[in-house]
């Protein structure tokens, strides 16, 4: 997964459509916008939220920072997924970093245990996606990381956090 910077606008009501066009073009000067989703921009790092929060600034914009994680296009999401993240208009798909963990089995668990260890971690599940190893990658509610780590204990296993 890969971090992102979620830049959340406060909007004002009653302005006219145009301000808001005003604002992406002001945007579009001065910041490389990764995605964006309705009022919440998306940049990659945080010299880009910098540029973007002078702009928000300029305008009078409340804007509220949340950091975020990208997921793989091939990663599979579960039924939890809209509790924990969004889908953006560009079809990208984000988690709150703050309100998540990922963890995968190490190398050395047994295969069978970690089969039966992953179908007890299958309900919490937020995603899943294989790493740059080719190994899964499982993304739970960050309340449940130390159950994560008593199931993988009671089959023998062990997991590191991502």
């Amino acid at each position: 997964m890969e971090s992102k910077i979620g830049l959340m606008m406060d909007l004002p009501d009653g302005k006219i459509p145009g301000f808001y066009a005003q604002i992406i073009k002001a945007l579009a000067d001065k910041v490389e916008l990764f995605d964006r989703d309705k009022e919440m921009l998306i940049v990659s790092n945080e010299e880009q939220r910098r540029a973007a929060l002078e702009v928000m600034v300029h305008f009078n914009i409340e804007t509220t920072p949340m950091a975020l994680r990208l997921l793989q296009e091939d990663a599979e999401l579960t039924d939890l997924f809209s509790d924990y993240g969004f889908t953006s208009r560009a079809e990208h798909h984000y988690l709150y970093d703050k309100i998540v963990t990922s963890f995968r089995f190490t190398t050395d668990s047994p295969p069978v245990e970690v089969d039966q260890a992953a179908l007890q971690v299958e309900e919490h599940l937020i995603a899943q996606y294989k790493d740059l190893d080719n190994r899964d990658v499982y993304v739970v509610d960050r309340q449940l990381e130390e159950l994560m780590f008593g199931i993988a204990k009671a089959y023998r296993c062990k997991i590191e956090v991502q």
